[in-house]
């Protein structure tokens, strides 16, 4: 079977709950340049990936190559997705893939998406109908050439068309042509001082938008540099602007994630609640080392220490999950006194069913070395596994408060790439809560930069027909980090950054991530009030 699905115009929340629940299942997915990257994050990790879109410098499949792609996958028997930008059917060239299947006899569904030529108007306050203004819309290919009076059929072309009707206009894939579909529309009688709306890279990162009219538009827009993809509104409607004045402190806000994927999702939750939009950008998963095999020793000698400390919520994850594998008896750890390094911790060994007897006042590694150093007596040994780029400074402050110890570099946390990288260059904050956060993101970094440069994210809604690939390779990734914000979780976290070559703008003052999150907003805050 293949789903033909509709992607919704960029924000990957907008797809329709069906269309995801087959994302998740397919087998495989054929994709186009797409403004809702973080969707090919939800399918099945052996999903096979087959991308049909334009790409600067190489070939790309052309319509008859993307049909004989969908039949022969179709003829396997798997499940098979087909997802598009928008709509399959607005200007989508669903229906030539459709007519593809029906000819090869292969069962096929269409799931519709949130087109771009209303989506993308709403959300940016511009309503395609309103009562007293617009009784009907209207959405046109920009693609088409503008000076041709005709259309293919004989008949009166689109601009003839609008003439003769009232209401809202919307044009997709038309950036490139926006001086001659202005003029176009004047020679067929348009009022000059009719309002346009011009939105860029719409629900998306780096979402702008430009008003004017029939006369002032085109100059504005090219003042402004928009970069396709972009959407025209063209009438009365395209003046109004119903958007809430406040949805909270991150408003307009576009915030990257790096983190294990339990982080990121309550950073994401946090963020919403915000009134901003996150985008994850570097996946940081958890690798278990060979040393998990000293801990399986030490615990076969649990009597001989006296304190068990977690400085993360993976190391408490990965504790206990192995404490079952091994089938070790919980009890075995009755007389043991835990430390955790802050709240998320505590919560996390409270979901296991154990008490943390000590928190530090302040979240971070060193303030619980410290306060270990003061709360342990003297004979009493302390259990430490954590991850393998644990700070140094606590094992120091262990030391030096003489502290027997034993730490067990139990797992490591490698960053991969999330498609959502090439949001980068339009993303206003990045957060990072961990060293090993950091190296990862600037792990991926540098293999972007190998690969000339994290590509500019082009967008095929509704048609992947006129978008200009404004991909340069010239510029230096690390350059991009200048124009954004950085949020760091703790004082390692900070200094990883800092031995980077790279400033933390934002630092909470305690160390959890709801803390860091609220300190975002702060910052945004304050900088809207100034």
């Amino acid at each position: 079977m293949v789903y033909l699905i509709g992607a919704g115009p960029g924000d990957p929340g907008l797809i329709t709950v069906k269309g995801l629940e087959f994302i998740k299942q397919c087998d495989t997915i054929i994709y186009d340049r797409l403004g809702t990257y973080q969707l090919l994050e939800m399918v099945k990790p052996d999903c096979r990936r087959i991308y049909v879109g334009k790409q600067a410098g190489s070939h790309y499949k052309k319509q008859p190559e993307i049909n004989e792609i969908l039949v022969e996958e179709g003829r396997k028997g798997n499940m098979v997705v087909r997802l598009k930008g928008g709509d399959p059917f607005v200007f989508g060239r669903g229906g030539e893939e459709v007519t593809a299947l029906l000819k090869a006899g292969i069962p096929f569904q269409v799931i519709p998406g949130i087109t771009s030529a209303v989506a993308v108007p709403e959300v940016c306050g511009i309503p395609v109908t309103h009562r007293g203004t617009s009784r009907s819309f209207h959405v046109i290919t920009g693609h088409k050439r503008a000076d041709i009076h005709r259309s293919d059929e004989g008949g009166l072309d689109d601009y003839d068309y609008i003439r003769n009707q009232e209401g809202t206009s919307v044009f997709l894939m038309g950036l490139n042509r926006l001086s001659q579909i202005m003029e176009r529309l004047v020679q067929t009688g348009a009022e000059e001082n009719t309002p346009v709306a011009v939105i860029s890279k719409g629900t998306m990162p780096g979402q702008r938008i430009v008003r004017g009219d029939i006369q002032t538009i085109a100059d504005k827009v090219n003042e402004a540099k928009l970069e396709s993809p972009a959407i025209i509104v063209v009438g009365e409607n395209a003046a109004l602007d119903f958007t809430a004045p406040n949805r909270g402190p991150l408003q307009n806000v576009h915030v990257g994630l790096v983190g294990t994927p339990k982080l990121r999702e309550k950073m994401r939750v946090a963020i919403d609640a915000l009134g901003g939009q996150s985008y994850s950008i570097v996946d940081m998963s958890v690798e278990q080392t060979e040393e998990k095999n000293r801990l399986r020793m030490a615990l076969e000698h649990i009597e001989d220490y006296s304190w068990l400390a977690f400085t993360s919520q993976n190391t408490i994850t990965l504790f206990f999950k192995w404490l079952r594998e091994w089938n070790i008896d919980v009890r075995k750890l009755a007389h043991l006194k835990l430390a955790v390094v802050g709240a998320g911790t505590r919560d996390a060994l409270k979901v296991e069913g154990y008490i943390a007897d000590y928190v530090p006042d302040e979240y971070t590694t060193s303030a619980l070395a410290m306060g270990l150093a003061n709360v342990m007596n003297d004979g009493e040994k302390l259990l430490l596994p954590r991850a393998v780029q644990g700070s140094e400074t606590m094992l120091d402050i262990l030391d030096q408060g003489g502290v027997v110890y034993e730490e067990i570099p139990v797992y490591d946390v490698v960053g991969r790439r999330m498609e959502s990288i090439q949001y980068l260059k339009d993303l206003d904050v990045i957060t990072f809560v961990s060293a090993s956060g950091v190296r990862g993101f600037l792990d991926v970094l540098d293999a972007e930069e190998k690969n000339c440069g994290v590509a500019h994210m082009l967008n095929d809604i509704d048609s992947c027909g006129d978008h200009t690939d404004n991909t340069d390779g010239s510029f230096k990734i690390h350059d991009i980090m200048k124009n954004i914000r950085i949020a760091a979780l703790g004082n390692v976290t900070e200094k990883a950054l800092e031995k980077a070559g790279y400033h933390a703008d934002i630092v909470p003052e305690v160390g959890d991530i709801e803390h860091l999150i609220s300190a975002i907003g702060d910052y945004y805050f304050r900088e809207k009030r100034q």
